[in-house]
């Protein structure tokens, strides 16, 4: 992996990637303040992320390449749209990694370090969670409905076979 120190005053990151959805807030202080907490990092193709069952502090979006994600041997999702978002359970729940995350290709993150999160002073950390957990709010209710999709049309495969059976 490589990884550039973390972005403040890299003003120029928001205007290359101010469209994406967890990055498209109007607030320009909330979003020097994610640059603040946030690092880019470059994976090889079959770079391992992270890893089921481990912890850290670390939430990502992607910006280039392609990402899997897996449970056990199974692959649950392949992420490849800029803007997606992965590994933002951490920062809601604080327990271990529920899947792992594998670079598919060669892939550009911006990385969020929650850690620093809870170092800033309340007032600040309290605005900064209101915009950061309400774009993760909408990314991860677009992820529900096509979870809900996916299980809807699973449900009807499952019950086709049990009519023909």
């Amino acid at each position: 992996m490589e990884e550039t120190p973390y972005l403040a005053h890299r003003e120029h990151l928001i205007e290359r990637y101010g469209y994406l959805p967890l990055l498209g807030s109007s607030n320009p202080d909330y979003l020097r303040r994610l640059l603040s907490i946030a690092r880019l990092r470059k994976f090889q193709a079959g770079e391992v992320i992270a890893i089921e069952g481990e912890y850290d502090h670390w939430a990502y979006i992607l910006l280039d390449g392609e990402v899997s994600i897996l449970k056990g041997d199974r692959e649950l999702a392949r992420l490849e749209t800029p803007g997606d978002t992965f590994g933002e359970q951490v920062l809601i729940d604080l327990r271990p990694r529920s899947a792992t995350m594998e670079a598919v290709s060669e892939t550009l993150c911006l990385a969020i370090d929650g850690a620093l999160v809870g170092r800033m002073p309340r007032p600040e950390r309290d605005a900064f969670n209101a915009i950061f957990f309400q774009l993760l709010a909408e990314a991860l209710s677009a992820r529900l409905r096509d979870a809900n999709e996916t299980l809807i049309r699973l449900q009807e495969a499952l019950e086709d076979c049990q009519g023909e059976a």
